[in-house]
């Protein structure tokens, strides 16, 4: 009966396993249509919304995907001269991107996330950060990682007050496009695996 009863335990772990391996790799997620709503925009018009979200005053940029077959990537602005500045300064150790896919059927937009190291070093051109993307790399869904920081100081108009603010968190980023994206009725799904952020190849 023992040994039953271990075998038992030893097929349900194995099972089990399988099964994280399994939705690991990105076979079994959910892939989203449940929750978009009947009114949902087109998808011509949540394209023209999220790249409008861009602004000087925010850390991250929204681009288009062609070169990496999705419909837009989410990275901090690294090589923006005034972010830059800040970037070097206080030593940014993380880098952040960010694909999304816009499945006009379902009215999804899928997120995928993926974060590294950064290492700032001293070369001909001053500091510069290189980006180590097989150390500590990660894709999927980020859960903690915040570097959050503000500096007060003498502003223009010679007044005591806020100098800057930054967020290097991947929350900040996604809260902003996932509040965008149900706005506009269509429901905001994050995902693990790139092939569902990625465009169909269609076979001629």
């Amino acid at each position: 009966m023992e040994d039953i009863l271990i075998l038992a335990i030893t097929i349900a772990a194995g099972i089990t396993a399988i099964y994280a391996v399994i939705k690991a790799l990105g076979f079994r997620e959910y892939l989203g249509g449940k929750k978009a709503k009947p009114w949902a925009i087109p998808r011509e018009k949540l394209l023209k919304r999220l790249l409008e979200l861009n602004s000087e005053k925010l850390p991250f940029t929204i681009r288009r995907g062609d070169k990496e077959n999705c419909d837009f990537v989410v990275e901090w602005k690294l090589a923006d001269a005034k972010w830059y500045g800040i970037f070097s300064k206080h030593r940014l150790t993380k880098w952040y991107k960010a694909y999304i896919l816009l499945d006009d059927e379902r009215k999804t937009a899928r997120y995928l996330e993926e974060t590294g190291t950064i290492e700032w070093v001293y070369g001909a051109e001053g500091l510069k950060p290189v980006i180590k993307r097989e150390q500590a790399f990660f894709r999927g869904r980020i859960l903690f990682a915040k570097e959050y920081e503000v500096a007060f100081g003498i502003t223009e108009e010679k007044k005591l007050g806020k100098i800057y603010e930054y967020m290097f968190d991947p929350s900040y980023p996604r809260s902003i496009i996932k509040k965008t994206v149900e706005e506009a009725g269509w429901e905001f799904v994050q995902v693990t695996s790139l092939k569902h952020v990625q465009k169909p190849v269609h076979k001629h």
